[in-house]
């Protein structure tokens, strides 16, 4: 009977196959790195001359487009929050609904009173007319 520990391998058949070669993975980065950097260094170098090649044509450089977007595409609101000042207008209008006096059913005869008076009238133990008892 023998007993096997993992070692038993013959000599040359490459027992080390989980080892990971790192000057090849290092290689592989820093190529990958330099390509990189060039593709940028050539995309600058287009960019710019194509741009003079505008400004040699029209005298003046070509403007930036403005990113204004419209506040709502279909159903997705595209507003940024830093301009979005819809809310205040909400609150402002629900405040002086909420505060003032005006008409719910003109041809029922009901109008909405202010808030804080009609919580005053329900504390004080006064209900409308024609409020269930």
């Amino acid at each position: 009977m023998s007993q096997t520990h993992g070692h038993d391998q013959a000599p040359g058949t490459g027992g080390d196959q989980d080892a990971v070669d790192y000057g090849k993975v290092i290689g592989v980065g820093v190529a990958s790195l330099l390509i990189f950097a060039v593709s940028i260094w050539w995309s600058s170098i287009i960019l710019h001359s194509a741009r003079a090649d505008v400004v040699a044509k029209t005298g003046v450089p070509k403007e930036v487009p403005s990113r204004e977007m419209p506040a709502e595409i279909g159903i997705v609101d595209q507003v940024p929050f830093n301009a979005d000042h819809r809310l205040v207008g909400w609150r402002a209008e629900r405040k002086a609904y909420l505060e003032g006096y005006g008409w719910v059913d003109r041809s029922k005869g009901v109008v909405h009173i202010p808030i804080d008076l009609a919580l005053q009238q329900v504390a004080g133990g006064a209900s409308p007319a024609g409020a269930p008892k």
